[in-house]
C-alpha cells in the first residue's frame, strides 16, 4: 500500500503507474509532476513566437501552458479537483486548435463556429466534471480524442497546402509532429495498461520503473509544438505573411516573421 502523504487519500479517477510519495511526502507523483514543466515551457514558446498577429494562436499557446500547470497540480496531489485543472484545459485547448483550423481552412462563419465550440466545450466540461471513477476517465478520453482526430485532419490539410505552395520543409512538420505524438501515445498506453509489468515491483519484468507517463508529457509536448508551428506556417501562407522556419538545437521548431 502506498504511504499516505501530505495530500491524503487519492480522490482522482485515475492513479498512474508511478509510486505515490516515493521521493517526498509533499508530491504524490514526483516525476509525473516535474515533467509537466515541458508543457508549460513549450506552451509559452508557442504563445511568444506567434508570427501571425492572430490572437487565437497566442491563446492556444497559453492554454497549453495552463494544461501544464494543471498537470503539475494533478500529479502532485492526485486530488479530483486538481485533476479537473488538468483535463478541462485540455478540452479547451483542443477546441481552440479546432477553431483555428476550421476557420482558416474553410469558408465558414467564424462567429458561429466559435459559439458552437464554446457550447461544446462547456457541455463536455460539465459532463467530464460531473462523472467520477472509470466512467469519468473514459468520457474525458473519448471527448478529447474525437477532437484530436479532427485537429490531426486539419493539420494534414495544412501540410498538403504547404506542399502545393513549394513549402514542403514547413509541411514536413506534420509527419515529425505525428511521429512524436505517436511515440507519446505508445508510452502512455504502455504505462496505463501494463503497469504491473513495468513498475519495477514484484511482478515487473523490469528492475525499475521507467516513468513512462512522465515521458508522455515530454514527447506529447514536442509533438504539439510541431503541429502548432505547422498551423502557424499555414496561416501565414493563407494571409500572405512572410516567415522563416528554423530549428533550435536541431529539434525544436521556431517560426518568426521576416
Amino acid at each position: 500500500m502506498a504511504p499516505l502523504g501530505f495530500w491524503g487519500d487519492v480522490t482522482s479517477s485515475v492513479d498512474w503507474c508511478e509510486e505515490n510519495y516515493e521521493w517526498t511526502p509533499y508530491i504524490a507523483e514526483f516525476f509525473n509532476s516535474w515533467s509537466s514543466i515541458a508543457m508549460i515551457i513549450l506552451g509559452e514558446a508557442c504563445a511568444r513566437m506567434n508570427p501571425t498577429g492572430y490572437n487565437a494562436f497566442t491563446l492556444l499557446g497559453r492554454s497549453i501552458t495552463v494544461v501544464g500547470i494543471g498537470s503539475w497540480l494533478f500529479h502532485a496531489t492526485l486530488k479530483y479537483s486538481m485533476q479537473m485543472t488538468d483535463e478541462l484545459p485540455m478540452l479547451w485547448s483542443i477546441s481552440i486548435a479546432c477553431y483555428i483550423g476550421l476557420t482558416s481552412q474553410y469558408n465558414v462563419n467564424n462567429r458561429r463556429v466559435k459559439h458552437l465550440l464554446i457550447m461544446w466545450a462547456l457541455f463536455i466540461s460539465l459532463m467530464t466534471a460531473g462523472f467520477s471513477g472509470k466512467a469519468q476517465f473514459v468520457l474525458f478520453q473519448a471527448s478529447f480524442n474525437v477532437l484530436s482526430f479532427v485537429v490531426a485532419f486539419l493539420c494534414w490539410r495544412a501540410k498538403r497546402d504547404l506542399e502545393k505552395s513549394q513549402m514542403g520543409h514547413v509541411g514536413a512538420l506534420f509527419s515529425a509532429g505525428i511521429k512524436w505524438y505517436l511515440a507519446a501515445a505508445i508510452v502512455w498506453l504502455t504505462d496505463t495498461n501494463l503497469c504491473s509489468y513495468i513498475n519495477g515491483l514484484d511482478s515487473s519484468i523490469l528492475p525499475f520503473n521507467m516513468q513512462l507517463h512522465a515521458w508522455w508529457h515530454v514527447l506529447a509536448s514536442l509533438g504539439l509544438v510541431y503541429l502548432v508551428v505547422l498551423l502557424m506556417g499555414h496561416y501565414c501562407l493563407l494571409k500572405g505573411i512572410a516567415f522563416k522556419l528554423r530549428y533550435i538545437l536541431g529539434v525544436f521548431p521556431h517560426i518568426h516573421a521576416e
